[in-house]
């Protein structure tokens, strides 16, 4: 709990996709990445498929780096697994040098 402070929450919906990292004590936001936002929507073909999970992948890698944050954590909520559309963000936020603890 005291070495993973940063938590990276992921929520896909049939419109959109939205991530963000967040400070795990303070609950304060530190990036935010999604694709109802005004400069995405209009220049991604779709919001919701394998592309844009690999731009909201990037898109919140770098602006993590930016807040100096290099390590999230992820925990993947009840019933939940790391494949398909949440499988493409993670690992594009690997591939970015943000590493998972």
């Amino acid at each position: 709990m005291y070495m993973r402070p940063f938590l990276l929450d992921v929520f896909i919906s049939k419109k959109y996709i939205h991530a963000k990292v967040m400070h795990r004590v303070t609950s304060k936001v530190v990036s935010v990445a999604t694709t109802n936002a005004r400069d995405l929507r209009f220049t991604l073909p779709s919001l919701t498929d394998l592309d844009a999970c690999r731009t909201i992948g990037k898109l919140i890698a770098e602006r993590s780096k930016e807040a100096d944050v290099y390590a999230v954590s992820y925990e993947p909520r009840k019933g939940e697994r790391v494949e398909g559309k949440l499988g493409v963000i993670l690992d594009t936020i690997k591939e970015n040098d943000i590493a998972f603890v």
